[in-house]
């Protein structure tokens, strides 16, 4: 209802009425943009108009508080304003009416709640947008890529025949295996495309159909696993929410993707974790009604054409975030939002190429450590014992086996730091 009742203090009971400039009763105002456009206030003006209920309160004496940066015109008609809502929304959001009798100061006598509801959306359109193809072997058939998409997917990798044939060769690929199970998936290379689209960002020169391996493959450059760390190593859904909406505050777009179903780093199975699960949507569009909660509609190439109704839910309160059925569990998962910059200008995989190496031959090289660490060690107690140099004391904890765990150490973490691209 525009008319309501508004809080009392004390006695005093107040009518509270907000209507449209042009009369008609309102009940929310919005703060939105059109589609790539500026934020604005709908409706940008409307009236507040107060009763008391008896004459104990004269209403030349009522005044109206308004958040911060909101403006109020008085009108003609007593306990009457014509209210500008301005800047960036917060929530709760309340009309306060004050007593300007009361001393020393202003008393508020009266409050209105307002509802408020923030929404947006960016300049990618899922039904103008999207590529001809949803990530399923059906529509992209049997996909493999080859050393001519490995050349264009990188400038430069260390031992990059290694490289394309163990990592780059598991992670760029849609695959049937003989049982009838899929294995691998596009939908890092095909929601980046799609978005790179909106953008007008793809190079006319490089079919649809190779950009979206090309750009699949990035997920194991260097720009693109050290872009991701910081989210992996600081998770926050909120935090991923709250740049989308930024970006579109500034920007009036956003050129970030959500990597869904990230482990947190701090689970026991986040290797397993991360070799086996991972999933990338496009954001374009959000609503947010309260403190607590935010939803986010968003481009899933599994899904391409639900787009309505493939939603993210944003738990802001508590840090989680739900996308059912992929990931319910926001304690245990979070979301990583790194920009298209680091996929379009990520050429190398120096990173990428060294975890190869030790994922392809990793007994090989702890063996090569621990005989060199063996050298290291015949090497200093022969110096201890030359009678010409002087004694220095051992070293507590630096045993063989406490090397070699340390190298292990760095190996996981190398292995992890790559597994995280996976499958994005």
């Amino acid at each position: 209802m525009a008319s309501a009742a508004c809080h009392r203090d004390g006695a005093h009971d107040l009518s509270c009425e907000l209507v449209r400039v042009d009369g008609t009763p309102l009940d929310y105002v919005e703060y939105t943009n059109g589609q790539g456009d500026g934020f604005r206030w709908v409706p940008d003006r409307f009236v507040v108009r107060l009763g008391p209920a008896s004459d104990a309160i004269p209403l030349e004496s009522l005044d109206l508080r308004l958040p911060s940066g909101w403006r109020a015109l008085p009108l003609r008609e007593e306990g009457t304003w014509l209210v500008f809502p301005s800047g960036r929304p917060h929530f709760p959001v309340s009309l306060q009416v004050l007593d300007r009798r009361a001393e020393p100061r202003a008393r508020v006598i009266a409050l209105r709640a307002l509802p408020v509801v923030f929404r947006g959306c960016s300049r990618f359109h899922p039904r103008l947008h999207r590529l001809p193809w949803a990530n399923r072997v059906e529509d992209l058939g049997v996909v493999e890529a080859g050393w001519e998409h490995f050349r264009a997917t990188f400038r430069f990798a260390l031992a990059p025949r290694a490289l394309f044939a163990g990592l780059y060769r598991e992670v760029v690929g849609l695959r049937q295996l003989p049982d009838g199970r899929v294995r691998g998936g596009l939908c890092t290379g095909l929601s980046r495309t799609a978005l790179a689209q909106a953008l007008a960002c793809l190079d006319e020169r490089t079919s649809l159909r190779d950009t979206v391996l090309v750009l699949h493959g990035r997920q194991l450059s260097d720009r693109a696993l050290l872009a991701g760390l910081p989210w992996f190593l600081f998770p926050s859904p909120r935090r991923a929410y709250q740049r989308f909406v930024d970006d579109l505050l500034d920007c009036g777009t956003s050129d970030r993707c959500f990597d869904l179903n990230v482990p947190r780093p701090w689970r026991r199975d986040v290797v397993r974790a991360l070799l086996g699960q991972g999933h990338t949507v496009v954001p374009y569009a959000f609503s947010q009604a309260e403190t607590g909660w935010a939803s986010v509609w968003v481009y899933d190439p599994n899904l391409p054409d639900r787009a309505e109704e493939t939603v993210v839910t944003i738990d802001l309160e508590r840090d989680r975030y739900e996308y059912p059925p992929l990931a319910v569990d926001g304690r245990r998962t979070t979301i990583v939002a790194v920009p298209l910059t680091a996929y379009l200008r990520g050429r190398t995989a120096v990173l990428a190429g060294m975890a190869n190496l030790l994922l392809a031959a990793p007994r090989r090289l702890l063996v090569a450590a621990g005989l060199v660490t063996m050298l290291v060690l015949a090497w200093l107690i022969a110096g201890r014992n030359a009678p010409d140099r002087r004694k220095r004391p051992d070293r507590p904890g630096r045993s063989l086996c406490d090397r070699t765990r340390r190298f292990r150490g760095a190996s996981r973490s190398a292995e992890a730091a790559v597994a995280s691209a996976w499958r994005r």
